[in-house]
This record gives C-alpha cells, structure tokens and sequence, in this order.
C-alpha cells in the first residue's frame, strides 16, 4: 500500500543563504542596499557568504543585521537570535578573544599609495624648510658667539699682547673701538699696547642686525719702565 504521506526534504540554510535569498526575491543589489544602510558592499556580500572574519565584532554584528534585515522585511531579532546560534556567541556579550573593534579594523585597512607618499614627502619638506628659515632667522638675530683663545693668563710682562679669537664670519669686531679684520674662518687677531698695571680691553662682536656680544678684559702688564739715557755732552 503506498504511503499516504509524502516525505518533505528540510532544508536547513544558513544565516547569509537566507539574506541572500531575501535579497534576490526583492531584486536588491548591493550598492542600493549599501546607499539605504550605510553597510558597505563588501561586508554586505560578506555576510551572505556567512564569511565573518572579515567582518566586525559580534557587537557591531548586531547593528549589521538589524539594518539589513529591516530593509529586506526579516525579523531583525530572528536574524540576530541565528547568527548567535551560528557563531556560539553568549547573548550576554561576545567573547573578549573574538571582539575586535570597527576603528582597528578601518587602521588595519590603511595602504600607503603614491598620492600618500607624495603628500607625505611634501609635507617633510615643508616641515624641513620651515625649520631651516627658522633657524636661520634665530642666527641672524642673535647676538654673535666670541670666543677668546689668547691671551690665555690676565698678568704679561711686556707692554703688548696679542688678542685672538673666534667668531661668526659675517660679524663686525671691534677691540677697544678699533675695528679688527675677521678671516673666512670666523678668527681675529690684533695687538693691544699695555701701561703698566691694570688694563681694560673690551672686545666686540656686531652682527647686521644690530645685536652685540662684549667680551671685557683685564690684562695686568707687570714691565719694568725703561730709564732715559743719560744727555750726551
């Protein structure tokens, strides 16, 4: 006797078949549904492959879904209730390993394209100038260096020394008033006339702008005053 009944095949899909298939019976693609719900195409057909490594974490999941599924006429809680029984998801909250928030993922997504290097490159090079400018600009209005290399004591025992020193190439000096020559490497040089006793030296470094650094010096001469000789008849 032939059964009366007839077996019915079950057909059991999964969660991005059944997006899928919603999708296709509406005639939607994805870069209307894209356009309505703000998901992008890709996580879009990601979700209908029921490919979710690609995809957020659980709890950006959820606001997936829902939005999906309203636009396609789906129970949002059914679709959510299935993904979370495909998954093994807690309706407690996700598993901390598998949570990885949707700012990671959109640094992870981050290339570097010609027009990034380029602006970059750019970028460097306006930075680099700027300082450049800047620096320079500090050295021209800052007073200039001097350094000092003879004489090395403050007592001589002769009416003359030699004051030596180092200083900006473009710097006007002067050693008591009277301008000193500076050579291509920054040095000057010039002997100074002692009395006997205590002498003050001051030595000046001028720049264009007008700014100055005044080095003072007391050079002791310690010499014995040569006699006048004696009138011949």
């Amino acid at each position: 006797m032939a059964s009366l009944f007839k077996r019915r095949k079950i057909e059991v899909r999964t969660l991005g078949q059944k997006l899928k298939a919603a999708r296709l019976r509406k005639k939607f693609n994805f870069e209307e549904i894209e356009e309505a719900t703000k998901i992008r195409a890709r996580h879009l057909e990601a979700m209908e492959r029921d490919n979710y490594r690609v995809l957020p974490g659980p709890v950006y999941m959820s606001g997936y879904l829902a939005r999906y599924a309203n636009y396609l006429g789906l129970s949002a809680s059914s679709v959510i209730a299935q993904y979370h029984r495909e998954q093994g998801v807690s309706r407690h909250g996700p598993d901390k390993k598998h949570f990885r928030a949707a700012k990671e993922l959109e640094e992870l997504r981050f290339t570097v394209t010609p027009r990034t290097f380029l602006v970059v490159v750019i970028i460097l090079l306006i930075v680099g100038l700027a300082g450049y400018v800047g620096w320079q600009v500090r050295k021209f209005s800052a007073p200039p260096p001097v350094k000092i290399i003879a004489p090395t004591t403050d007592t001589v025992s002769a009416d003359k020394v030699t004051i030596e020193g180092e200083t900006y190439v473009a710097a006007e000096v002067t050693i008591n008033g009277q301008p000193v020559g500076v050579d291509g490497s920054g040095k000057f040089s010039q002997k100074v006339g002692l009395t006997r006793g205590v002498n003050n030296i001051e030595i000046k470094a001028s720049n264009r702008a007008g700014r100055s650094t005044v080095i003072p010096l007391k050079i002791f001469a310690d010499f014995a005053v040569q006699a006048n000789p004696p009138n011949q008849p």
